[in-house]
C-alpha cells in the first residue's frame, strides 16, 4: 500500500519537474524584457553648489 503511493508521488513529482522548469524560464524571460523596456532616469552629476547645499542641509 505505502509503495503504491510512494510510486504515486514520484510519478507526480517527476511529471511536474518539466512544468516548473517552464515556468521559471518564462517568468525569467518576462523580467528580462520588462528591465529591458523600463526607460530608468540617468543619473545626473552633482554639480558643486548642489553638492554644496546638500552638505549644508546635512549639518
Amino acid at each position: 500500500m505505502q509503495d503504491i503511493q510512494r510510486d504515486q508521488n514520484n510519478f507526480t513529482a517527476r511529471s511536474l519537474k518539466p512544468v516548473v522548469r517552464i515556468v521559471v524560464a518564462a517568468e525569467l524571460a518576462i523580467s528580462a524584457l520588462l528591465m529591458t523596456t523600463v526607460q530608468w532616469p540617468v543619473p545626473q552629476p552633482a554639480t558643486s553648489q548642489a553638492a554644496i547645499a546638500q552638505v549644508a542641509v546635512l549639518r
